[in-house]
């Protein structure tokens, strides 16, 4: 256990590590740092301040730490995450905005008191301020979490405006400086799926284009890309397998009829398409399941009644 690892550090300063470590995905940035909800930036700063000199990795520069170098590197980064975010107003507003539970207990302490404001600091205090941010700035561990931000942030803004390759770039630079980062994780999950739902639509729309040339080798094409794209996408699942059957490739019809039910198992055009493409193989059994299939979703269908005197002669 973590606990009775054999590490060149205090027992007592083992315990904080392993109970602020616990909180990282937990708590939220007021918690981590030990301050009350709504506490001033004053006062996030302070407890910033006195956080990294407690779990600053450079501290134990030299130590053997075992499993605890991971958990200081955790932790401080969380720490930088949540004083950066709780001292820029922009960021905090942010913040806020997005965990009303947060915001309400914020405002319990400095919402339900119009006239709460920080107190003005003086020039030598802006003066200190502005250095210490400057010597944190060039500090391997923060510049580090303030790239990261800012391959996200990039992202994201990209993902709105659907450029989703640019969107990738950013978030595999953003992967590249923190391969665990669990945000950056779904993010690219995330935009992958939409990256391949935009090119499946798009391709579906080619594919029509070039239906209306008269190109049907273009649009074969387009509906095939469409497909692997998206499986769902069972128009062009269906669209394709018209074309394939119609250029005689029984086999690549029955095979993207099979995708369109699939995709969409109560329309009656694909079950009596796959079930004719089936019949044509000589896959009657099967193709009579889709049939009744058919027929049990719409018994009106003329290709269902068609096909259902040849099947069921009684």
């Amino acid at each position: 256990m973590a606990a009775e690892e054999q590490v060149e550090l205090e027992e007592s300063r083992k315990q904080e590590i392993l109970a602020l470590d616990a909180k990282v995905a937990t708590a939220n940035h007021f918690e981590f740092l030990g301050v009350p909800a709504g506490a001033s930036p004053d006062e996030v700063r302070s407890a910033f301040r006195e956080a990294s000199r407690k779990f600053h990795p450079d501290k134990f520069y030299g130590k053997n730490l075992g499993s605890f170098r991971q958990r200081l590197d955790r932790i401080f980064k969380r720490l930088v995450e949540a004083n950066q975010t709780l001292t820029d107003l922009e960021k905090r507003d942010a913040y806020l905005a997005a965990n009303p539970f947060i915001r309400a207990a914020a405002r319990a302490v400095s919402g339900s008191n119009p006239a709460y404001k920080p107190e003005p600091k003086t020039e030598t205090e802006e003066a200190r301020d502005l250095e210490r941010r400057n010597r944190l700035a060039r500090h391997p561990y923060l510049a580090r979490a303030t790239k990261l931000q800012e391959f996200v942030s990039r992202a994201k803004a990209h993902v709105e405006k659907q450029e989703y390759s640019q969107a990738f770039t950013n978030l595999n630079n953003a992967a590249q400086i923190d391969p665990n980062n669990a945000e950056v994780k779904a993010l690219l999950i995330d935009v992958r799926k939409r990256a391949d739902l935009s090119r499946s639509e798009s391709s579906y729309a080619h594919a029509m284009e070039a239906l209306n040339r008269g190109d049907t080798d273009l649009a074969m094409q387009a509906l095939r890309t469409a497909v692997n794209a998206n499986p769902l996408n069972h128009k062009a699942a269906a669209k394709a397998a018209s074309l394939f059957e119609k250029s005689g490739d029984s086999r690549e019809a029955t095979g993207f009829a099979q995708k369109a039910v699939e995709a969409a198992p109560t329309n009656v055009e694909y079950r009596v398409l796959l079930a004719r493409l089936l019949e044509a193989s000589g896959m009657k059994a099967l193709a009579k399941k889709h049939f009744e299939e058919a027929s049990r979703l719409n018994p009106d269908h003329p290709e269902v009644k068609k096909h259902g005197k040849k099947l069921w002669p009684f």
